[in-house]
Formats: structure tokens, C-alpha cells, sequence
């Protein structure tokens, strides 16, 4: 479980080391899995990036999940964004071992401190569903 977590935090690394217009982010937050990685990808439509999420969230109450999703980024200048996210947001292994998954999203705005097309961070601040109630989540990351 650890090796997958830390696969998870170091593939962004590797991918912002080759030319592509893949732009890699690691963060905590709703957007990024709990703790994990985002990779986003430029659409013709220059102020639409497209992005997929996975992460992990080690908390008691999830007992250690993985969870996994896929949103956009909608820039209105190179700094700010509107973002828009769907994904799993809970795993559960009851004790008959089975797999329950619980799906949530969330819209919200992001701040790229050196714009979005350099390293730098980013702090968001979301409203989230989680599959049972609305609430208010904040989000900081690295884009490399």
C-alpha cells in the first residue's frame, strides 16, 4: 500500500521531466485523491485543461482507500481557475470483503501562484459532495 502511495506522489516528477504538454500536480485535497497526484492535459480550447486524479486517503474513518477521478480547469486569466471534479470518493472493504464505492464532486476556484504554465503552487478552496452532505474543502498542491 505504501509503494502504490508513493508511486502515486513520484509519477508527477517523472512526467514533468519529459516534454509533453502533460502538466503533473502532487497536493492534499478533494482534487487530488485526499494525497496524491492530478495530471492535466492542454485542450485546443485554450483556456480548458482537462485533468485525472488519483489518490489516497489514510484516515481511520476510511480505514486507507484509494479514490480516483476526472475534472476540468477552466482559466480565466494564467493565474485563476474554476474547477469542476467527479470521482470516487470513498472505498469501503466491509468484512465480507466486499468493495463499495461511493461517488461525490465538487465545483470550486484555484489560484496558480506562477501561472499555469509553471512549476509553482496552488491553492484551491472547494465546495464538496461526498456522497452524503455539502462541505467547504481547501486544497494545496505543486504543479511541476
Amino acid at each position: 500500500m505504501k509503494r502504490i502511495s508513493g508511486f502515486l506522489l513520484l509519477l508527477p516528477v517523472a512526467c514533468a521531466q519529459a516534454a509533453s504538454p502533460l502538466k503533473a500536480e502532487v497536493g492534499v485535497g478533494w482534487e487530488y485523491g485526499i494525497i496524491g497526484s492530478q495530471f492535466s492535459w492542454q485542450t485546443p480550447l485554450e483556456p480548458l485543461e482537462l485533468f485525472v486524479a488519483a489518490g489516497f486517503d489514510g484516515s481511520s474513518e476510511s480505514g486507507g482507500s484509494f479514490r480516483g477521478g476526472s475534472g476540468l480547469n477552466l482559466f480565466f486569466n494564467k493565474y485563476i481557475a474554476v474547477t469542476g471534479y467527479a470521482g470516487m470518493s470513498t472505498t469501503h472493504n466491509a468484512y465480507n470483503d466486499d468493495l463499495e464505492h461511493d461517488f461525490g464532486g465538487s465545483a470550486g476556484l484555484k489560484v496558480f501562484f506562477a501561472g499555469k504554465n509553471k512549476p509553482g503552487i496552488v491553492i484551491g478552496a472547494s465546495y464538496i459532495y461526498d456522497g452524503e452532505e455539502w462541505s467547504p474543502l481547501a486544497s494545496i498542491g505543486y504543479r511541476f
